[in-house]
């Protein structure tokens, strides 16, 4: 070989030979991918004893290995390697949670926030449980000159996550929000985010259990119906799923249940026009697959929510032929008949067509206030002020609170009549002889009184609805599921009673009476939302069944909290009993044990606060400690008309009726 050409290959061989060791001497943090390194090496030269992974097992023991070299970058990328291998691995997701801890607290010790505020966030993501990350993570967002413990804080971080697509971020921050305040919002907002994420599953448990917190209305009202919107879009893909597997029965189902979610939606918010949409297209489709009266029904409320009112008359029609004695299509059929007479875009041929219905209608029942009504209204939009001012008047004459709610044309006719027969009593009194002026002041002022009149100091409302006397809106119904309850059957008493409070959304008792049959069925969470639901409403005596069943569905995880503080997993126990802590915040043993953790592993603010709680519950009228001998205090039996039933003792066997998981609810579901 020429002399020349050698030492040019030999020097261009040296400078490759440079290059390659500075480049495997660079400090920068790797790519994170599933290929290891050589069997006896690892990153920056260091010699490893593990062999080069192939399966998930030795990825997870090599990232092992080289975090105990303090390799963290590398030992993140084959944890990750492990838990993409096997994604069901609870050791790998807290092997690679750990990792990235070890990693933000590297890097915070060289004071590096921002970095390693994104690891401690990876942490989180990887294992919600990670409590070291949560802690560290607050401190380092403190020494960025933020307050870590203030709800705003943490909420706009989240959201601005959300809103820029960084939505591991955003459920970590949204978790926080909920353990800050677990109300229903933040149970949502979180729900949203892992729906964006791609966590179908988690994100429809976490909106079971965002319906089922507490929510402000109506404030929030949107929010809740959006909530149940979500719900029903889940549902909606795993039943085109079931559709698609040919599993028909599970499919038809799941069908109804996506029906049931859209309509809940649209009766917390009828503005909800996404929700109106998703109603209708499960209806078709449930008419497609089985032509039945219950379908049909769904239907044409769904067509009327939308405003569509020849197709839902169609519906009403449909069904009317195949159950034209069917009392929940009479009441239905007066709710369409309402708001035709009322919609501003119901033709005259259609308004015809009712009034002709209604008159029909009149004729077998002459006095029934409702009816007269929506003759009334059908009338006025027709321009027969004058029938329509009778019908109203005869309405009124016969029930006096039937235009209470209406806030639009019954107000104003209501202040009408007030006005005339005010104008008439007064008229009279101008007439009488013989009365001097003192004296027909006071009878003028009682006339006006009598007639619901207004002087300076008068009201020009009509007598107030709360003055009459409190009866059950619905007793026959109320007999009904009572009647459930006495056979014990439950199947078919919850199925009446849930159709029964999606009609009558606002009647407290009836939650009560379903929150009963879950309860007595062993569905624990279920009786739970019912009996929340029916507290809300202001139900009398249930606020102490709620915290009952509160304490009652945590007695097992108190137990496993127990049995892993005293196998020496302080850090589980410790998360274990703070998650027993927010489902039942009146059971004084969950934060007597959880005070004690937190004393135990010096967490001195966080004991401080559990400390006050505490002793405010043991100070305060709160119930026993152990909710299993927990004795319900029964109201004095009602003697007036209608009086609801008295509140279920609840004194269900635990061991008979264990705790259901997350799978056990898939399963009930699928």
């Amino acid at each position: 070989m020429n002399i020349r050409v050698y030492k040019i290959f030999l020097s261009s061989a040296l400078a490759l030979t440079v290059s390659l060791s500075a480049l495997q001497a660079s400090d920068a943090r790797p790519k994170r991918s599933s290929g290891g390194g050589g069997g006896g090496g690892g990153g920056s030269g260091v010699v490893l004893q593990t062999p080069n992974p192939t399966n998930p097992m030795e990825h997870n023991n090599r990232g092992v290995e080289l975090g105990s070299k303090g390799l963290w970058p590398d030992a993140i990328r084959e944890h990750e390697a492990a838990l993409n291998g096997d994604p069901n691995n609870s050791t790998f997701r807290q092997n690679l949670s750990s990792a990235h801890l070890r990693y933000g607290d590297l890097l915070a010790g060289k004071h590096k926030w921002y970095e390693a505020i994104r690891e401690y966030r990876e942490a989180l993501y990887c294992d919600p449980n990670n409590a070291p990350a949560d802690y560290n993570l607050d401190n380092a967002i403190k020494a960025m000159g933020k307050d870590p413990t203030n709800y705003k804080v943490r909420e706009a971080m989240a959201d601005d996550a959300d809103i820029s697509g960084q939505f591991p971020v955003a459920i970590v921050e949204f978790r926080k929000c909920v353990r800050m305040r677990d109300n229903g919002m933040s149970n949502y907002r979180l729900a949203r985010a892992l729906y964006k994420q791609g966590k179908q599953v988690e994100a429809y448990e976490q909106l079971r259990t965002a319906i089922n917190k507490e929510w402000k209305l109506p404030e929030e009202k949107k929010e809740l119906s959006t909530c149940h919107q979500l719900m029903g879009e889940i549902l909606w893909d795993v039943t085109q799923a079931a559709k698609k597997d040919g599993r028909g029965k599970i499919y038809l189902k799941r069908l109804y249940n996506v029906g049931t979610c859209y309509r809940r939606a649209v009766t917390i918010n009828k503005d909800n026009s996404d929700a109106v949409r998703g109603l209708i297209e499960a209806a078709k489709e449930a008419v497609a697959v089985k032509d039945s009266f219950d379908n049909h029904m769904m239907l044409a409320g769904g067509y009327l929510l939308g405003g569509d009112l020849q197709r839902a008359k169609a519906e009403y029609a449909r069904c009317w032929q195949l159950q034209p004695k069917s009392p929940a299509l009479h009441k239905a059929r007066r709710v369409y008949h309402m708001i035709v007479v009322k919609s501003p875009i119901a033709s005259p041929p259609l308004i015809q067509d009712t009034l002709s219905k209604v008159q029909k209608e009149l004729d077998v029942n002459p006095d029934d206030p409702e009816l007269l009504v929506i003759y009334a209204y059908g009338k006025q939009k027709l321009g027969d002020e004058e029938t329509s001012k009778m019908a109203f008047k005869k309405a009124l004459s016969i029930n006096p609170y039937i235009l209470q709610d209406d806030k639009n044309t019954g107000k104003n006719v209501e202040e009408q009549l007030a006005k005339e027969k005010e104008k008439k009593a007064k008229t009279k009194i101008a007439k009488a002889e013989g009365e001097d002026g003192e004296e027909a002041g006071g009878d003028e002022e009682k006339a006006a009184d009598a007639a619901g009149a207004s002087g300076d100091d008068k009201k020009k409302d009509l007598p107030k609805a709360q003055e009459k006397p409190k009866v059950a809106k619905n007793k026959a119904l109320y007999d009904e599921l009572e009647g459930y309850l006495a056979k014990n059957d439950f199947e078919n008493g919850i199925k009446k009673a849930n159709d029964y409070v999606d009609k009558n959304p606002e009647d407290g008792h009836m939650w009560l009476l379903l929150a009963h049959l879950y309860y007595k069925s062993g569905d624990r969470e279920a009786a739970l939302a019912g009996y929340r639901t029916a507290a809300a409403m202001n139900e009398p005596g249930v606020d102490k069944l709620v915290t009952q069943v509160e304490n009652i569905r945590v007695q097992e995880d108190l137990v496993a909290a127990r049995n892993l503080i005293s196998g020496g997993k302080d850090i589980e126990g410790r998360n274990l009993l703070k998650e027993i802590t927010r489902k039942a915040p009146k059971f004084i043993d969950g934060h007597r044990d959880y005070l004690n953790i937190l004393r135990k592993l010096n967490e001195k603010e966080e004991a401080e606060k559990e400390e006050k709680i505490l002793r405010a519950l043991e100070g305060s009228s709160a119930p026993p400690a152990q909710p299993a001998v927990q004795k319900v205090a029964e109201p004095p039996p009602k003697k007036e008309e209608g009086a609801v039933a008295k509140p279920l003792e609840l004194k269900l066997d635990p061991k008979k009726f264990p705790k259901k998981t997350s799978s056990d609810q898939s399963n009930k579901d699928q």
